[in-house]
């Protein structure tokens, strides 16, 4: 499938209800089809892995491809400057969480976007510095403690910085 055919089976597959359900999550999204997550698990698996299609989902701006941009996404791909990008456009606590859960965390640089964006003012570009944090603990198994009391400081200060998160 490419960019167009994905679009329009998220369109298809969208009800009212389940965007009309998104605040009561807590998910603000400008634009959204109501696809649930079961769905789209359904869809990462008949797709594989395929960062060229991942890329042009992100680009979309909707929320549903965002999640699938994720699932699909290659983590041996994923660049620095592509990390930055989609944390700084981070609409809510579901596309974050997913991105973190599903690709970031377990890219090479993972580690060092924690402290980095630790320290960012926006509120879900820090978030997704302590969900990376919980999805290494969670993935990378090989990780010493030593690593993650290393991150501690960093994540004192973001905390103290921070309303919510």
């Amino acid at each position: 499938m490419d960019k167009n055919e994905v679009m329009q089976w998220l369109e298809r597959r969208g009800t009212r209800r389940t965007v009309e359900e998104l605040p009561r999550y807590g998910i603000e999204a400008k634009h959204a089809f109501g696809v649930t997550m079961g769905a789209l698990l359904s869809l990462r698996k008949r797709l594989g892995k395929d960062h060229a299609l991942s890329l042009a989902l992100w680009e979309s701006g909707w929320y549903e491809a965002r999640l699938l941009a994720a699932l699909i996404g290659d983590p041996r791909r994923v660049t620095r400057r592509q990390m930055n990008a989609w944390a700084a456009s981070f609409e809510n606590w579901g596309d974050c969480d997913t991105v973190c859960f599903h690709l970031f965390d377990r890219t090479p640089f993972a580690w060092e976007k924690v402290r980095q964006w630790s320290a960012s003012p926006r509120p879900f570009v820090k978030r997704g510095a302590f969900a990376l944090v919980a999805c290494l603990a969670l993935h990378d198994k090989a990780a010493p403690d030593k690593s993650f009391l290393a991150l501690l400081p960093s994540l004192r200060r973001a905390r103290a910085t921070s309303a919510t998160l």
